[in-house]
Formats: structure tokens, sequence, C-alpha cells
């Protein structure tokens, strides 16, 4: 199976959304301490990202809003890429 290629928009969307940043690592390792972007219109990059597995999404009706959370394979892809351990909470 090919790996899906990302730009680099979607990398830093995935990592801001997991709140990724050097002052927060701890020897090599990241624990996201929280994991969403939320959305009042369909974003085409997230919407790449849940395609593929490396994102979900959950739809807010009440407030007209989207939610966009990485995946375990996306904490994966992300862990590969800045070779740190990410975990994120479920």
């Amino acid at each position: 199976m090919k790996e899906p290629k990302l730009s680099l928009r979607q990398i830093e969307i995935m990592r801001h959304a997991i709140g990724l940043g050097n002052e927060k690592l701890k020897k090599s390792r990241y624990d996201a301490y929280r994991n969403r972007f939320v959305t009042s219109k369909i974003d085409e990059d997230w919407e790449y990202l849940v395609s593929i597995g490396y994102a979900t999404k959950r739809d807010f009706e009440s407030e007209k809003q989207i939610g966009y959370y990485v995946a375990s394979m996306g904490a994966k892809y992300l862990t590969c890429l800045f070779g740190i351990t990410i975990t994120i909470e479920d």
C-alpha cells in the first residue's frame, strides 16, 4: 500500500489540533493535552485526512459546527515524521 502524501498545511493543522510544540516535549515524548479543530465550515484538508484514516470528524448540528480530531493513524504519522513518541487519549 502506498503511503499518502500530505501537504505542509495538513501536517500543521494536525500538529496544531493536538497542541504539539517543543516546549511540551519531555524526553522525545509528547502526551497530547487536547485533540480538536472546530470550524463552522467543511475544511478540505481535514476532509482528506478523514478520507485516509488520519483524522475523524463529528458534526455538531445544534451549534452548526464541525469537529475534526487526529486519529491514531495520524498520530503514528506525526510520530514518524517528527521522530518523537506522540500519545493521544481516546
